[in-house]
């Protein structure tokens, strides 16, 4: 298994893995440098090394190779963040024993396996006729629903389940996948009947559920079901299409997102490929923040009707809060991206090319709606605009919009002012920290100056090429037990074998002082390239002195609040003691200082 990991790390660069979630990661000295995506942060202290190969956030504490990365990042587990790095690798895997394979694994196999049953009763099943004939009408190329993988789902009670029954998976598998129901009457029955079946595909391209549309109007049902939430598929954390989209978003530094799947597709057909669909729901915080790994701006394209207008206004209070660039995508009445590719993708394109920023937009729509020439309607356009204007943080750009609003509904701009002072702003809602985060204020305490002068003293000993021992170094000073043992694991580099890896010493390291370690490794790397030889040998013997000033200074403060503490008590001979003992150590501070 090492010599797969191995080939799989030379394969990949840690900074491209990184870059895919983090795409604001930038290039700071000898490392790569942003903001934390495992908790709450506005000043970057997430590193990562091209050289090391490593990651660590000097915020939370949390840190390790491009599978560490990948498993927190993505809430899996080894196996599966091998299988996943080792594809985006190229990296061939021996094929597993089914039943040794992790739960999430098999779920996918499953889901995998019913969407090419589905896809091949789409292209011959008999009951199929009017399935493809509607996938016609829509103007959907054969190459485009092969791609898309678009399926069938028969009116059969049990027509999948006995077919993955047949392929060795068993019906409480298959029942956790969300594509069988169990019956009042004991066993199970396929969920999706007589629909029209869209695969819905996480962010790497793996299938973790489905849409089905219903194909028959006197159907029993909602016009589109979706999988139900299972241990892969998250409704909340999924963006149609946002696989094959995810490139081209980069590329064009803009998500544009719609409303329903068949948008999304015939965009993608016609060549525009910056395009996700949020399957007719407002975005949620998770789906935004998807979308920042590759974009800072997104534009939203929903129906003008009342309902549409409510989505898009819920999905951009999100992408706001998230800081994103938000942009709005107006459709004509009555038309939906579809029709107007259907029409001509030219127009399509039009569209996107004059998305409108989000208070141009927010004052159109908020014209549309008021008559702002009545009292009842200025108060309302007030009440609807206002708290946007408060959100803004420059003056310059907020004093823009008071004015306008201010035109908007013939007033003197100083009324708008002084509602917008008087107004307290809302509060941005806190992040809520989902399962695979942790407030950074429970993590870790703020580190002490012993700490820090002890964790840069030990990465002027690693950012040397041929790496010696301190001179005249004194364990003793260092503030606890991890630094302590740091210290002592250094030796693994005093001897003449420079070729040893930096990965074999973090593994020698207890699990507690590996976070330490790579901390380590990210400041040499810093010293290294910014430091010459001679630099870092003068800053080890100031490093050396000042630990041991920091040191004593710290003890006599401990030894003052002790004494007080005795006195209070009135017991004479531990203040006597106390106060021997800060003698001699005053006497030592004092020679250091001089």
């Amino acid at each position: 298994m090492s010599q797969i990991t191995d080939q799989v790390k030379e394969r990949l660069n840690i900074v491209d893995v990184v870059q895919e979630y983090l795409p604001e990661l930038k290039k700071m000295g000898a490392n790569w440098k942003g903001r934390c995506p495992f908790h709450q942060e506005k000043t970057p202290s997430f590193m990562v090394s091209a050289d090391k190969q490593i990651w660590h956030c000097f915020g939370c504490g949390k840190g390790g190779d491009v599978f560490g990365f990948i498993k927190e990042i993505e809430g899996i587990e080894f196996p599966d963040a091998l299988r996943l790095l080792a594809k985006r690798a190229g990296v061939t895997l021996e094929r597993q024993n089914p039943e040794a394979d992790s739960r999430r694994t098999r779920v996918l196999e499953i889901l995998r396996t019913a969407a090419l049953w589905y896809h091949k009763a789409l292209l011959s099943a008999k009951s199929g006729d009017y399935a493809r004939s509607y996938v016609a009408s829509r103007n959907i190329s054969a190459a485009t629903r092969d791609e898309w993988q678009l399926g069938f789902a028969p009116d059969a009670w049990e027509g999948l389940l006995t077919y993955l029954r047949s392929r060795g998976f068993r019906e409480d598998e298959i029942s956790e996948t969300g594509l069988s129901i169990p019956s009042d009457r004991g066993g199970y029955y396929d969920r999706f009947r007589n629909r029209l079946m869209f695969p819905i595909r996480d962010v790497h391209g793996s299938i973790i559920g489905f849409t089905g549309r219903k194909l028959a109007e006197d159907e029993a049902g909602g016009k589109y079901i979706n999988t139900p939430e299972t241990s892969v598929y998250h409704k909340s954390e999924v963006l149609f299409g946002l696989s094959r989209a995810k490139q081209q978003i980069r590329t064009e530094k803009l998500a544009v997102v719609v409303e329903g799947n068949m948008d999304c597709i015939s965009s993608h057909q016609a060549g525009i490929a910056h395009v996700v669909a949020a399957s007719g729901t407002a975005l949620t915080p998770e789906q935004i923040r998807l979308l920042k790994r590759y974009t800072q701006t997104v534009a939203l394209a929903f129906d003008p009707d009342a309902a549409g207008q409510q989505a898009a206004l819920r999905g951009l209070e999100v992408a706001w809060q998230e800081d994103m660039v938000i942009k709005v995508i107006p459709l004509p009445p009555g038309e939906d991206p579809d029709d107007l590719i259907k029409r001509d993708s030219a127009l399509w394109r039009e569209r996107i090319a004059k998305a409108q920023d989000v208070m141009e937009w927010l004052f159109a729509s908020t014209e549309k709606q008021h008559d702002v020439t009545s009292a009842i309607g200025k108060k309302a356009a007030t009440k609807m605009l206002v708290p946007w204007i408060q959100r803004m943080p420059d003056l310059v750009v907020q004093t823009h919009y008071i004015q306008k609003l201010a035109l908007l509904v013939h007033v003197d701009d100083s009324v708008i002012r002084d509602v917008v002072g008087r107004k307290a702003q809302p509060a941005r809602p806190v992040r809520p920290t989902s399962p695979k985060e942790t407030p950074v204020a429970s993590v870790e305490a703020p580190r002490g100056v012993l700490d820090k002068i002890a964790m840069r003293l030990f990465g002027l000993v690693l950012a040397e090429e041929t790496k010696v021992p301190l001179h005249d170094f004194d364990p003793t000073l260092l503030p606890n037990e991890p630094l302590k043992t740091l210290y002592k694991s250094l030796d693994f580099f005093y001897d003449d074998d420079a070729s040893k890896s930096t990965d074999a010493w973090i593994e020698t390291l207890p699990q507690d002082v590996r976070g330490l370690g790579r901390e380590v490794l990210l400041i040499a790397d810093e010293l290294a390239s910014t430091q010459s030889h001679e630099e870092r040998q003068k800053e080890q013997d100031t490093l050396q002195y000042r630990l041991a000033q920091a040191f004593y200074k710290e003890t006599l403060a401990s030894l003052r609040l002790r004494i007080r503490e005795a006195e209070a008590s009135g017991d004479v001979d531990v203040v006597d003691a106390l106060l021997k003992e800060w003698q001699e150590t005053n006497k030592i501070y004092r020679e250091l200082s001089s």
